[in-house]
């Protein structure tokens, strides 16, 4: 699965060409993540006896915008980071400027990859592009990059709410077009409601890796939520209630699988290696 996507990511981003601004977006988008989105995508799809080409292009235009999210979140307007992915930020590599366009490249670049995605009907098609709109957009992703940076956060339910939309927004486009490309669009809403929360999951474990991991086994900078006094759920909880809400969530998680019928699938242990984070 995951040579599928590394294999088909390398041939999106080379069509556009050599330039500057292609080669930073390649910089960033092939620099080797978790690939967690396209994963999920295609995991459920694998478990609903799909044919993985079939959601191939929409894997990968999920990847292409969470790749623009970490580009534009590096830079030093935002979360001002030095390290992303054991490597230099993209700003500090080609600049701000051409991390800003790189960004906006990746981004444009996913609804491109959506448009050639004919391997399902023009309706799925489509659906696939209102959902991933959604929730990249303005009310989703967007909005919780909104949330963070305004930092307004003294609540466990307000930290929640940013971090849907923040994280959760994507894994749950990554369910939502997996469940509408199978062709089962009356699990439409279930599965939202796993993306959102396995986002939150995967926000809070971050919270926690920042203050019980280094620098070098992250892969980024280290502590540096912390050194910006923002709020996260180690702050509003400390670390042991922090632990505990996160596995309490896992477990809200594995009752919704229950729910979808997917004990002992693909999606199951892919969520299995985030819950340990083995990925």
């Amino acid at each position: 699965m995951n040579l599928m996507i590394e294999s088909r990511l390398r041939e999106l981003v080379q069509e556009y060409g050599n330039t500057t601004v292609q080669d930073a977006m390649s910089y960033s988008l092939l620099s080797g993540g978790k690939r967690v989105r396209p994963r999920l995508l295609l995991s459920l799809l694998a478990d609903y006896g799909v044919d993985l080409y079939q959601g191939l292009n929409q894997a990968c235009a999920l990847e292409m915008i969470h790749t623009y999210s970490l580009v534009h979140d590096d830079l030093p307007a935002m979360d001002n980071d030095d390290f992303r992915r054991f490597k230099p930020t993209n700003h500090k590599v080609y600049g701000e400027g051409m991390a800003i366009l790189a960004g906006d490249g990746l981004l444009t670049a996913a609804f491109t990859t959506l448009a050639k995605a004919d391997t399902v009907s023009a309706a799925t098609q489509m659906k696939t592009v209102e959902i991933l709109a959604r929730n990249a957009g303005a009310h989703g992703m967007i909005l919780g990059q909104e949330l963070d940076i305004v930092d307004n956060i003294g609540s466990v339910e307000a930290l929640i709410q940013c971090y849907e939309m923040k994280t959760g927004c994507l894994f749950a486009a990554a369910l939502e077009m997996a469940v509408v490309i199978a062709g089962k669009d009356d699990l439409q809403d279930t599965a939202r409601t796993l993306g959102l929360k396995l986002g939150v999951a995967f926000q809070y474990q971050d919270d926690i890796l920042e203050v019980t991991k280094t620098s070098d086994e992250i892969g980024k900078s280290h502590l540096s939520d912390g050194e910006r006094e923002k709020s996260t759920i180690v702050t509003l909880l400390g670390l042991k209630r922090a632990q505990n809400a996160t596995e309490g969530l896992f477990k809200e998680i594995k009752v919704l699988l229950d729910r979808l019928d997917l004990n002992g699938t693909e999606l199951q242990k892919l969520i299995e290696e985030m819950i340990a984070r083995d990925l």
